[in-house]
């Protein structure tokens, strides 16, 4: 009997490791550039093929005189509620990092938070759910008869400004930003989707959802049955329903991660 053949060089093969759980799946991210690095890492990391067609880029406000006024005016307010991290990257922008003491702050979520942290403020509140409602629930009882600051985007929904008046707050809202639809977005979502089934697409707001949509013209109707639409949270995944398409998921929370571990689980699952 001849003996058996030596094992290869480097001993025999090891336990072949299992493929990431998004392993070859394209999914695009059409966050703000200046914003998508850490839901595209995370998708990476997954194993996702990640393209970028960002459908948003934040300007400054057509006019910025409010937001200046107000924010020279911060030693007179006792709240300022932040929805978003573009707004707070705002606000301290035009205060230029100079915080009243006694100020509280209310924000949306733990990246609006973050962009305060990195200037040393701790915010007073921080809404459970990340979103408007969430913000007005927990922040209603406390703005009676309190001078409120509310910088927002140029498109803000009207709900957490209306509650915070019915609450009685003296409310002033300022626009702190606006946004726009990127020069190259039609040329490169004519280059993402020239045919086919649209795929895996992630949406963080309605605006998005909304521009999305417009780039396909009349031919949204059609295009639209092959989206694979992943959702933030159940604010956008309302301005889609009404753009014709359901989810194929929506985050538990509206972190990356959250949106991340939605997708892996749709896939995972047995109706995919």
């Amino acid at each position: 009997m001849s003996p058996p053949d030596p094992d290869p060089p480097g001993g025999p093969p090891g336990p072949q490791a299992p493929l990431a759980p998004l392993a070859g799946l394209r999914v695009v991210v059409t966050r703000a550039e200046s914003q998508s690095a850490g839901l595209s890492a995370r998708l990476t990391e997954a194993g996702a093929t990640v393209a970028a067609l960002p459908l948003i880029e934040m300007i400054p406000p057509t006019d910025s005189a409010p937001l200046l006024r107000a924010t020279s005016e911060l030693p007179l307010y006792d709240w300022v509620v932040l929805t978003s991290a573009n707004g707070a990257r705002a606000l301290l922008d035009a205060a230029e990092d100079s915080l009243p003491d006694r100020l509280a702050f209310a924000v949306v979520g733990q990246a609006t938070a973050a962009v305060l942290r990195e200037v040393g403020v701790e915010p007073w509140l921080i809404a459970p759910k990340g979103n408007a409602e969430a913000l007005l629930a927990k922040l209603a009882p406390h703005v009676a008869h309190r001078r409120v600051l509310l910088p927002q985007a140029a498109d803000a929904r009207p709900l957490l400004a209306q509650g915070l008046r019915v609450a009685g707050a003296d409310l002033t809202t300022v626009v702190a930003y606006d946004k726009r639809l990127p020069p190259d977005a039609p040329a490169r979502a004519a280059e993402l989707f020239s045919s086919g089934p649209l795929g895996w697409v992630t949406f963080t707001s309605g605006g998005i959802a909304r521009r999305f949509a417009e780039l396909f013209g009349d031919e949204w109707p059609e295009r639209r049955s092959g989206l694979l639409a992943a959702s933030i949270g159940p604010v956008t995944s309302a301005d889609l329903r009404a753009l014709g398409v359901e989810p194929a998921i929506e985050a538990e929370q509206p972190t990356d991660e959250a949106l991340v571990a939605a997708i892996v689980g749709r896939v995972d699952s047995p109706s995919y």
